[in-house]
Formats: C-alpha cells, structure tokens, sequence
C-alpha cells in the first residue's frame, strides 16, 4: 500500500504533463498549422523560386509593370486567406513594389498539386529602381482564424516579355 500514494502522484503528473484534457476514447483537437510557398507564374501556373533566379519584369496591358506572382498553400481551411506581398530591393531594405494586400481564394488541392493562388500581378512602379538589383519576394497569408503562414525568396530582377501582345 505504500507506492499507492506515490504511483496515483506519478498519474497525476503524467496526466498533466499529458493535458489530461480528454475523456478516454476521445481524439485531442486536431492543430493545424498553414504553409505556403511563394513563386512564381501566370494564372494556372506555379514556378519555385530558388536563390539568384530570375524575377522577370513584366509590362502589363494597362501601362504599368509587374511581377506575375504564384502560391501554394498547406492546411489552409477554408481557402480564403489575406494575402500580402511585398519586393524589397536586399542593398538597402527599400520596398520596389507597391502594397499588396487583398483578401482571395485559393484554388483547391488537386491529386497533383496543394492548393494555389496563381497569377498575382505584384507591381514594381519605377523599374530603375529594380532592374538587376538582388531582391526578397515576401508572401504571406492570414487565413479566417488568424492563423498565418510567411515565405520569402531571392532573385534578381529582369526584364521579362510583355504581358500583352
């Protein structure tokens, strides 16, 4: 009878240790954690991103000049999140684009990608101030509980084709 007291003292710290929050037979509450990875890409496309790539330039059909940026999201439910991007030109910290933030729907998770947000038109307004400089792509995302997700790559900035014949 003597380890009793301590035996129902070692349950009890396992129990708390443990969250002892649960009636046995019940599954603790699932968390869930969003991801994202930026890229790049036209609606209905998604390029990676890897370190000293390209970042092309785009002039767009209404007279501005953009990136075409793309995303893919994990455990992100429902698929509506506050996205914000931002281009920051690595030489001095001084963001080359224009603010960015909308509230969007992804695209749903198929058998061959995650879910995606493809062909977001990042605008850079004075190309002088970007062309050929190193710079940090930065996404990130809010979903509807608040729960976020970042990334960021680096690339150069280019010219790339017009978006418009």
């Amino acid at each position: 009878m003597k380890g009793a007291p301590l035996r129902a003292l070692a349950t009890a710290a396992w129990l708390v240790g443990c969250g002892g929050t649960t009636e046995p037979g019940e599954d603790a509450p699932a968390t869930r954690t969003p991801r994202i990875a930026v890229g790049v890409g036209r609606p209905g496309q998604y390029t990676p991103v890897k370190p000293g790539d390209t970042l092309r330039l785009q002039r767009g059909c209404q007279g501005s000049q953009h990136v075409f940026v793309s995303l893919q999201a994990w455990e992100l439910d429902p698929l509506i999140a506050t996205v914000e991007l931002t281009l920051t030109r690595q030489s001095d910290g001084q963001q080359v684009s224009l603010p960015y933030q909308l509230r969007l729907p992804f695209e749903p998770a198929t058998a061959q990608r995650p879910a995606m947000l493809s062909g977001l038109l990042l605008v850079v307004p004075e190309p002088s101030e970007a062309l050929g400089a190193h710079v940090t792509l930065h996404a990130r995302i809010e979903d509807t509980s608040g729960q976020d997700a970042t990334d960021s790559r680096e690339g150069v900035i280019q010219w790339g084709p017009d978006a418009c014949p």
